[in-house]
């Protein structure tokens, strides 16, 4: 095992970035996660409360809050989509904990994201990095 876990995933989908945008908009969504911003090229989700987070830090539970930012690069025939989260993703508001609850939420949803766009036939090439 890596003393440096995976943080973050490139996926290249086979489509324009518009769709890859709908797509990323349905899907996080779907699961519990509002989008912030969104602008040509880059999307930002969140999940769980602020407020709970600061007080409570990694205890806030389910309500652990997370942000995705994710940016889309267009090449001829596809996208790439590039969600990353970093070692430091969950750590000013719950530590060390903070941070070990983002990674396995991160990976898990990068990975559920994997599994939807494989099964639609988009998936061309996944990478962790």
């Amino acid at each position: 095992m890596s003393a440096h876990p995976a943080a973050g995933v490139v996926l290249t989908v086979r489509a324009e970035p518009s769709a890859v945008q709908a797509l990323l908009e349905e899907f996080f969504t779907g699961r519990g996660w509002s989008a912030r911003e969104h602008s040509p090229g880059r999307l930002v989700f969140e999940i769980g409360s602020r407020r709970r987070t600061v007080f409570l830090g990694a205890l806030a539970g389910s309500a652990f809050h997370l942000t995705a930012a994710i940016e889309l690069r267009e090449s001829p025939g596809a996208t790439e989509i590039r969600y990353l989260w970093g070692e430091s993703a969950g750590r000013a508001l719950g530590g060390l904990r903070g941070r070990a609850r983002a990674a396995r939420t991160h990976l898990e949803t990068a990975a559920a994201l994997e599994q939807q766009l494989e099964a639609d036939g988009r998936l061309v090439r996944a990478r962790r990095i």
